[in-house]
C-alpha cells in the first residue's frame, strides 16, 4: 500500500488513506475502507468498559469485533484494554481486511488476532472460529444492530458482555415509527424523554432475543451522542434469568397533556386515560422497563477513567461521571423547560432544581441524555410544586 497517512487514536498507530481522514460529508468518491474519527467517544468508552469487565473476569479475554472497518476498536482493545489475550476481527470488506493486517502489523499485533473476511452473522455462528466462545463481542454496525443480535449472543461464553452500537436513531427515537416496529417489534414514542425511550427500546429487543435462547441479561452501562445510542449488557444462562428478564419488558404509557408516564409490565392491564388529568395515554413497546445502568460497573468506569491514559479527555470524563451519578435514578427523566413551559413560568437553573428537591428530601440528578434534564423519585406534582416554589422566588418584590 502506498500513499498512507500515519494518524493515532488513543495509544494506536493508525495507517489510513487520505480520503478516509477526511469528515465524513467531504468523503467522495467513498473511501476504501472505513473509519470515523467521530466515533472516537464511542471507543473511548468501550476501552474503559473492557478494562472493567476485564479486571471482573480476570483477564484472558477473547473479543470479537465483526463489523471491524479499519479495525481500530479491537486494535485498541488489544493495546489499551486490560488482559486482552486474543481479537477476532472482521469486515465483509476485502479492502478493510487488507488494512487491518496493516494496522495491526503497525502496531506489532499480528500475532494477537485473527482476521476474516466474512459476513459477520457467518463470523459469529461458525464454532470453528468463535471456540468455546467469546467474552466479549462488540457490534458496531452503520444503521440498525438488529440482524446481527441473535448470532452475536449465540457466540457468547456464559457470562459474556454484548456491546451494541445504533445509529438508526430515527427510527428508533419516533421520527419513524414503521420501521421501528419492522426492525425491533416495538412501537416508539417522541416524548421529550426520547433518547432514553430509544435505548430501552433497543434493550427490549435484545431482551426478547435472549428469552428465545433461554437467557437473561442485566444492563451495564448505556449512553447516547447525537450520533448513535450504546449499550452494554451482561449475559446470564438459564430459564430462572430469562423469566426474570421477561418481567423486565413492557410498556411506556405517557399523557402529551400533563407529563405523567409510568411502565406496565407485560400482561399488566394498561389504562387508556391519565390518572391525573383524564387525557389519552399514549403507548410505546414493548421495551425494557429494568434499570439501564448497573451501579457498580458505573462507579468502576469513573475508577478506571481516572487511573487511565484518557484522562486527558475532559468530554469522556464528564459522560462516565454524569451517567454514575444518575446510574442509580429514577426511570425516565425529565426537562426543565418542558416543566416550565407545562407552568407557563421561566425556566429555573439546573442546579436551582436539583437543590430544591434535593431540599424537599427527594433524590436527583443530572442525567447525560440532555443537558436540562434530571432524574428524580419525587412524583410529578412534587416536582411542579418546587419549580413553581422556585419561580416565586425569583420574582422581585416591589
Amino acid at each position: 500500500m502506498s500513499n498512507l497517512i500515519e494518524t493515532r487514536e488513543g495509544l494506536v498507530r493508525l495507517l489510513l488513506t487520505p480520503q478516509a481522514l477526511k469528515p465524513l460529508a467531504e468523503r467522495k468518491p467513498k473511501p476504501c475502507v472505513f473509519y470515523n474519527p467521530e466515533a472516537s467517544l464511542n471507543r473511548d468508552v468501550a476501552v474503559l468498559a473492557v478494562r472493567v469487565f476485564s479486571r471482573r473476569k480476570g483477564g484472558d479475554l477473547r473479543v470479537c469485533d465483526p463489523l471491524a472497518g479499519c479495525g481500530v476498536r479491537s486494535i485498541r482493545f488489544l493495546v489499551e484494554g486490560v488482559g486482552v489475550k486474543e481479537a477476532v476481527i472482521n469486515d465483509l470488506n476485502p479492502n478493510a481486511v487488507e488494512f487491518i493486517r496493516v494496522n495491526l502489523e503497525a502496531n506489532g499485533l499480528s500475532e494477537k488476532a485473527m482476521v476474516f473476511n466474512l459476513d459477520a452473522r457467518e463470523l459469529l455462528l461458525r464454532r470453528d472460529i468463535r471456540q468455546d466462545g467469546f467474552d466479549l463481542v462488540d457490534v458496531d454496525p452503520f444503521g440498525s444492530p438488529a440482524p446481527f443480535i441473535q448470532p452475536a449472543l449465540l457466540s457468547l461464553k456464559r457470562g459474556g458482555v454484548l456491546a451494541v452500537t445504533s445509529t438508526d436513531t430515527a427510527s428508533l427515537s419516533g421520527r419513524y415509527p414503521r420501521t421501528c416496529l419492522r426492525r425491533y417489534w416495538s412501537k416508539p414514542l417522541k416524548t421529550e424523554y426520547y433518547p432514553e425511550v430509544a435505548v430501552r427500546i433497543l434493550l427490549g429487543f435484545i431482551a426478547r432475543n435472549c428469552t428465545m435462547l433461554n437467557r437473561g441479561l442485566k444492563p451495564l452501562f448505556s449512553h447516547r451522542t447525537t450520533q448513535y445510542i450504546r449499550v452494554y449488557i451482561e449475559t446470564i444462562r438459564g430459564t430462572i434469568a430469562a423469566d426474570k428478564t421477561l418481567d423486565k419488558i413492557g410498556y411506556l404509557n405517557h399523557c402529551f397533556n400533563c407529563l405523567y408516564r409510568r411502565f406496565t409490565v407485560l400482561g399488566e392491564e394498561i389504562a387508556s386515560s391519565c390518572p391525573n388529568c383524564g387525557s389519552r395515554l399514549e403507548l410505546a413497546g414493548p421495551l425494557w422497563i429494568g434499570e439501564i445502568f448497573d451501579v457498580e460497573f458505573c462507579n468502576q468506569m469513573v475508577a478506571e477513567y481516572e487511573n487511565s491514559h484518557l484522562t486527558d479527555d475532559r468530554e469522556l470524563g464528564r459522560l462516565i461521571e454524569t451517567i454514575a451519578s444518575e446510574s442509580s435514578g429514577d426511570v425516565t427523566y425529565y426537562i426543565i423547560d418542558e416543566l416550565a413551559s407545562f407552568l407557563k413560568v421561566s425556566p429555573p437553573s439546573k442546579n436551582a432544581v436539583l437543590e430544591k428537591l434535593r431540599e424537599m428530601g427527594y433524590n436527583a440528578s443530572p442525567t447525560h441524555f440532555n443537558g436540562k434534564g434530571f432524574r428524580t423519585n419525587a412524583p410529578l406534582k412534587e416536582i411542579l410544586n418546587g419549580l413553581s416554589d422556585i419561580t416565586r422566588s425569583l420574582k422581585p418584590t416591589l
